[in-house]
């Protein structure tokens, strides 16, 4: 007597022939069942001699190209303004009073000229709270408000999370606030000109 794995298994084969047989069958079909043998005649063929110009103009671009250039372009910059904001603000609104403002320090290359020097006089001004106090900022979204290549300015509005904590780093609270970037492109590469908590 069978068992009923045995009859399962033999079902199944004797499907899975069956479904070989039909796929068989619809190949020799569809194929024709044979095939064309195409035969070449001998003939000789002369090589023809080629002869490539070269211009000494440059090749034109088409407008379409231009265009996708131009976008590229775009993109790339408005790629480094936002990569840029985001490592900023993350930077810049992380501290540690244990730190003596290095989060500060960190981001001087990234600052323009002007705000790097108003920057380096608050940090030798400033003095470090005696009672633990510390700060780490995160971003939640960035919007590029506007971009200007030709005039080399930007605005970009940054919501944060931030988790103070004062005392110790066990009392800790966490809250949103908004900053907000400008830039402007100094030797050709962009940076932060200002940077204004809400």
């Amino acid at each position: 007597m069978m068992t009923r794995r045995r009859r399962l298994t033999l079902v199944i084969l004797i499907l899975l022939v069956l479904f070989l047989l039909v796929a068989w069958l619809l190949y020799v079909l569809f194929s024709g069942g044979r095939e064309e043998v195409v035969e070449v005649p001998d003939v000789a063929y002369e090589e023809e001699e080629v002869i490539e110009e070269v211009s000494d103009e440059p090749t034109r671009a088409t407008i379409s190209e231009q265009a996708l250039e131009v976008e590229r372009e775009e993109r790339t910059a408005a790629a480094d303004v936002v990569s840029l904001s985001k490592t900023f603000v993350e930077r810049y609104g992380s501290y540690s009073n244990e730190a003596n403002f290095a989060n500060l320090e960190d981001v001087l290359p990234l600052m323009s000229a002007s705000f790097a020097s108003e920057t380096e006089a608050f940090i030798e001004s400033a003095t470090a709270p005696e009672e633990y106090y510390g700060v780490s900022t995160r971003v939640i979204t960035l919007d590029v408000e506007s971009q200007d290549e030709d005039a080399g300015e930007a605005q970009v509005a940054i919501t944060t999370q931030r988790e103070e904590s004062v005392g110790s780093p066990q009392n800790s609270e966490t809250k949103f606030q908004d900053i907000i970037l400008t830039f402007i492109v100094e030797d050709g590469v962009w940076k932060v000109d200002s940077a204004t908590w809400q």
